[in-house]
């Protein structure tokens, strides 16, 4: 089970990363693996995303909450994930579904 279909929302705990394996993911010094992985969190945090893969750890996650509603996606590792219920979908306006079929988006 890779975790397909579910949703996970990213947190910002960091007591479940391998910190002490830092040389494992390519880190010289555990202080620049955890500032990795603050960074991976501040770009992330609290958004909730689509599991569409996983592999050796790491979730592919599609996130629907982007302006244009053109969906993000990224590699994401399973310590700082949570399992979540599906967000709510924003229903599209009138004027939004009437551009989407000018321009010919479904």
């Amino acid at each position: 089970m890779n975790g397909e279909g579910l949703f996970y929302t990213v947190t910002q705990d960091l007591s479940r990363a391998p910190l002490r394996d830092h040389l494992m993911h390519g880190y010289e010094e555990r202080s620049d693996f955890e500032r990795a992985l603050r960074q991976l969190i501040k770009k992330w945090e609290n958004r909730v995303g689509e599991c569409v893969g996983g592999r050796h750890g790491f979730l592919l996650l599609r996130f629907h909450d982007t302006p244009g509603g053109r969906p993000d996606e990224a590699w994401l590792p399973l310590y700082l994930l949570q399992e979540t219920e599906p967000p709510e979908r924003k229903k599209k306006t009138r004027e939004e579904i009437e551009l989407d079929e000018a321009f010919g988006f479904d």
